[in-house]
């Protein structure tokens, strides 16, 4: 392998780095409350998630932990919404909480 294959292949490697997944730990979990705010018209609530707030986390990563945590709860279900909505949702909360909380919407039943 000729050293500008090597330097091509280094390249697309980074390239294709950047478009990875969020790197999560596996055993990083968060609590969720829900909250009394409707979202859409097919009974999905506005729910409060808690992080570590010891550890600022990305959008990306907050958003992963979430649904992986939502994942393992069978009586409720991530409901899909613009990053728009769940910045402008979490930022209400206040300044300093953006990187340690979420509030995204979820479909909860009472089973």
């Amino acid at each position: 392998m000729t050293a500008a294959v090597r330097i091509s292949l280094a390249i697309a490697l980074l390239a294709l780095a950047g478009c990875a997944a969020p790197v999560v730990e596996p055993a990083a979990t968060a609590r969720h409350v829900p909250s009394n705010v409707a979202y859409g018209n097919d009974g999905a609530r506005m729910h409060l998630f808690i992080f570590d707030p010891n550890e600022p986390r990305s959008l990306a990563d907050r958003k992963a932990i979430a649904r992986r945590t939502i994942a393992l709860e069978p009586s409720c279900a991530w409901v899909d919404a613009p990053d728009d909505v769940l910045i402008e949702a979490t930022n209400s909360q206040g300044a300093r909480f953006i990187e340690t909380m979420l509030v995204a919407p979820l479909r909860c039943s009472r089973a």
